[in-house]
């Protein structure tokens, strides 16, 4: 018989009981591919873990880019004010091509805990668009060959955990190969080696079967191709779960017993580490519990846990809730076909999950569509909603949340079944890491004392910082926005002499860092034919392809301050010019030598290393003053040479990097815009924080180039408490008639 109860014990809409403190960082790149010599625009989100809602507990963004070999080839730092921050990376005409990996790092998002795994952004990097021809097409050969060659795996997953002798359950399966490609399969189920049942994947190798085990019975999985895979054993007694029913009412859940006995039992819900319901009973044979819709205000993964009478977690299930509570936007441009250099506007509206204006904040991007890279396509729900929560590399993670897929919800569910959760520890509350990382730069004087700091950088912007008793300082945020690019910090004590120490924050997080699970998204590089991408305006402009400019190799770049100390050194030398251009008391040469009889009294200017100058050895013959070296020539003034780290210890000080410089997206002005001079942008449009007003409207111009093919527009939109969503458009730009 089964009885239907319905038990809601105890309800937490706010944190407490939180398991988990610590914040989640979403990096949205302006596009996936990147030709060398381009910039990479990003916006950057913080969020609470827990809620999505933006966080203000960091203020610093950690950007490091990884090579595939995992060589850091990028690591600067960038302001976050109130959860929020955009910059950009310099993609160096040096960079190697290949796949890299886009890693944020803040004070509130990275700890000590090594459970949590890292789940970078994944880019390509090309020298021409073009070449992703090539590469797409060799990744398909790969992939063949893969199909062929590679490890196959197929996995039985019982829903609830395990199989019980003679109740009726669901189990669900995933097909792979290589490295968690997924695999079409079809087979049967057989008993002592009859079929009971039909296989077939229904999404990315994913299914499911149903049965009625029993322990006096041998089953196995055999594929259409012959391979055999046995099913998990069978258990003679215990407790088990199934979901029958999750919509917008409640989630309906079976429990069963193969048995009689009366048995206690705790059914708990948690999401994100927030308890949200919990019912309790006792179970005999069959009984079903509803869990009201209600009380799940949030949209993501619910973890389903049935516990016995002694509190031991006996079955576990993932359940998807509430996949429409995320904003709506609607992207669309006036026309879908543009001349090349015409003006356009791209408008945008952005509704709650009631349907009602919403004043939010946008990042949209407008790019060629070229230079988009399946392999690491994700958006910022796939992202926050399944990358971060459930363990293992996901495939295409997209897809289940793009509308147009009908049967998203249906394929949700069996990666929910297949994939496992994230991190889930259900006797102890989980480790909660050490804070490694600090919003400021921080340092100390090896000479313990209370003295003041002195941090100016070579634009002359410059503040005083205070230590405490063991001097100890930070240099905070605030005055870092100021103080953007590399700056100074002099210690305005000189004795006992200073022994200053910065704190590297990377040197942090490259140790903290190892052995950690990295997650991607993965997806097949469908085959392109792009072809050269040559741009050739109305009279006929090219622009040049391959061509490499050289100079002269010139001494190292040195800032004003370097440069100053520099000179300093030079001027004890005791070398100087004459306004005549002639160098003085250097390897001998000298235009006014302290023994010749008439003074000078013109100004002694200060040589310059590199130069060249006259040079003069005046010596007496005769009856007047002669220059015995005037016919060889000049003389190349080198001085001596000082290291920066040297001239910086002289004079107690060290250097540090602050937040990268800020730079403006290029919008091109009409008048930028000769008719005779090409226009190659294939990144139209980049702005990564779009207000909408008070009907949570927004609209922005943009002005197509000369690159005549299809554009895609990327807009990705926060609420600031939580809910988010995104979208995309397209549109085409044509040759003028």
């Amino acid at each position: 018989m089964i009885r239907t109860i319905v038990f809601i014990i105890f309800w937490f809409a706010s944190l407490v009981g939180c398991a988990q403190t610590t914040d989640l960082l979403y990096i949205f790149p302006s596009k996936e591919v990147y030709e060398t010599g381009e910039d990479m625009w990003f916006k950057a989100y913080l969020m609470d873990r827990q809620t999505f809602a933006l966080s203000d507990r960091s203020q610093t963004l950690y950007l490091q880019l990884r090579s595939e070999k995992g060589d850091v080839v990028w690591s600067e730092k960038y302001l976050l004010t109130a959860g929020r921050g955009d910059g950009h990376v310099y993609i160096g005409d040096k960079w190697q091509q290949g796949e890299y990996l886009i890693e944020g790092y803040a004070r509130s998002s990275f700890t000590t805990d090594s459970t949590l795994a890292i789940h970078p952004r994944r880019i390509r990097v090309v020298d021409r668009v073009s070449q992703m021809d090539s590469i797409s097409s060799e990744a398909v050969k790969q992939d063949s060959i893969e199909k062929i060659t590679a490890k196959h795996r197929f996995d039985l997953f019982p829903e609830g955990g395990q199989l019980i002798d003679g109740i009726p359950s669901v189990v669900a399966f995933k097909a792979t190969y290589g490295n968690g490609m997924p695999e079409d399969v079809t087979g049967k189920v057989l008993e002592n080696g009859q079929e009971i049942a039909a296989i077939n994947s229904i999404h990315d190798g994913m299914g499911t079967f149903t049965l009625t085990p029993h322990r006096d019975k041998e089953y196995q999985v055999q594929l259409s191709d012959g391979r055999t895979y046995p099913l998990p054993d069978i258990q003679s007694t215990g407790m088990t779960l199934r979901v029958i029913r999750n919509n917008k009412l409640a989630i309906t859940v079976l429990l069963s017993a193969p048995d009689t006995v009366t048995r206690s039992f705790t059914l708990t819900v948690k999401m994100r580490g927030m308890t949200c319901s919990s019912a309790k009973g006792t179970l005999r044979g069959h009984q079903t519990v509803k869990l009201p819709m209600d009380k799940f205000t949030l949209q993501g993964i619910a973890e389903i846990t049935l516990t016995d009478g002694e509190g031991r977690p006996v079955a576990e299930r993932l359940v998807y809730v509430n996949p429409t509570q995320q904003l709506t936007v609607t992207a669309n441009t006036v026309q879908q076909r543009y001349d090349r250099r015409e003006k356009g506007k791209a408008s945008f509206q952005i509704t709650d999950p009631s349907g009602k204006p919403l004043k939010a904040e946008l990042a949209v991007s407008i790019f060629d569509k070229a230079y988009l890279y399946q392999p690491g396509h994700e958006n910022i729900l796939s992202h926050c909603f399944l990358s971060e929560q459930i363990r293992g590399n996901i495939f295409n993670p997209t897809y289940y949340f793009d509308e147009r897929n009908e049967d998203r919800l249906q394929a949700l569910d069996l990666l929910m079944m297949t994939q496992g959760w994230r991190r889930y520890v259900w006797d102890q509350q989980p480790v909660q890491g050490r804070t490694i990382l600090s919003d400021g730069i921080a340092g100390r004087d090896r000479v313990p004392r209370l003295q003041f700091f002195q941090a100016f950088s070579p634009q002359s912007d410059t503040c005083l910082v205070v230590s405490d008793s063991l001097g100890r300082f930070e240099i905070e945020p605030i005055l870092l926005d100021h103080m953007r690019g590399d700056f100074y910090i002099k210690a305005l004590i000189k004795k006992p002499k200073p022994k200053l120490l910065l704190e590297n924050p990377f040197d942090s997080i490259d140790f903290y860092q190892r052995g950690r699970q990295r997650f991607l998204p993965l997806n097949h590089l469908v085959e392109t034919e792009y072809g050269e991408r040559d741009i050739i305006d109305g009279f006929g402009t090219v622009v040049l392809d391959n061509v490499l400019v050289t100079a002269k190799k010139q001494s190292p770049y040195r800032d004003k301050v370097i440069e100053d100390l520099d000179s300093a050194i030079l001027m004890n030398t005791g070398a100087w010019v004459c306004e005549h251009g002639f160098i003085n008391d250097y390897l001998g040469y000298s235009h006014h030598p302290p023994y010749y009889p008439y003074p000078y009294f013109g100004k002694r200017l200060k040589p310059k290393r590199g130069e060249y100058y006259f040079r003069c050895l005046l010596e007496w013959h005769g009856d007047r003053w002669w220059n015995v070296v005037c016919k060889m020539g000049d003389v190349l003034y080198e001085g001596p040479y000082v290291t920066d780290k040297v001239l910086l210890e002289m004079n107690n000080m060290v250097l540090s990097k602050g937040y990268y410089p800020k730079r403006e997206f290029y919008e091109p002005d009409p008048t930028d815009l000769a008719p005779t001079m090409p226009d190659p942008r294939n990144t139209l449009l980049w702005k990564p924080a779009l207000l909408t007003d008070e009907n949570g409207k927004a609209e922005i111009p943009f002005t197509a180039s000369d690159v005549n093919t299809e554009f895609i527009g990327v807009v990705e939109v926060i609420d600031g408490e939580g809910l988010m969503g995104c979208q995309t458009f397209t549109f085409r730009v044509i040759r003028n008639k």
